[in-house]
């Protein structure tokens, strides 16, 4: 079995970085301590920035790239969705995000959210398709929803009832666990 040690960048925004909580208790961490209990070594790089947007990512791609990253777990979305910015808009953002990580070899998982019920059906409904119609143009594995694992439990949210506290960190990265996995094996055959 490959035991090289694979680099994973985590590129996202409040929900990667880890809101609230402390490095440790962040998303790359868990699901670095988490691969490393089932015996698989990767490092995972925290590229969460809170309040960004795909357009904020675009803006920072090539540091991302730069850290010579194996693989990338691509988890934005939620602050285009709440500030209502118009469904194209993010669409175009997103693919030249992707096209981006793809065009330097690099295997990508998109993780993907719901549209907050607050925002109407007809905006909902067109910002609930986006993140399928991404994975299958460019071929992507997708993680459907992000808030999926911890959202309904109040227990498992800090107070602002939004982002998820340690315990929902958790829940992300066992439900986020089975596709990484799969994520780390087309990094290996890279090579």
């Amino acid at each position: 079995m490959d035991q090289r040690v694979v680099r994973i960048a985590c590129f996202g925004d409040s929900l990667t970085e880890g809101y609230g909580l402390t490095r440790d208790e962040a998303l790359p961490s868990v699901l670095e301590r988490r691969l490393s209990e089932r015996g698989v070594p990767a490092q995972c790089l925290n590229f969460g920035i809170s309040g960004e947007t795909f357009e904020d990512g675009l803006a920072r791609v090539d540091r991302v790239i730069n850290a010579s990253p194996d693989a990338v777990i691509l988890e934005f979305g939620a602050n285009d969705c709440f500030t209502g910015d118009p469904v194209p808009a993010i669409r175009d953002n997103a693919s030249a995000v992707i096209e981006h990580l793809l065009a330097h070899g690099l295997p990508v998982l998109l993780v993907g959210i719901t549209a907050h019920p607050e925002i109407g059906a007809g905006h909902e409904d067109e910002f609930n398709a986006l993140f399928g119609e991404l994975a299958n143009r460019y071929g992507l594995s997708l993680f459907p929803d992000i808030l999926a694992p911890y959202f309904a439990d109040p227990s498992l949210t800090l107070l602002d009832g939004l982002h998820p506290n340690a315990g929902g960190v958790e829940a992300m990265a066992e439900a986020l666990l089975p596709q990484v996995g799969e994520l780390i094996e087309t990094a290996r055959k890279r090579d």
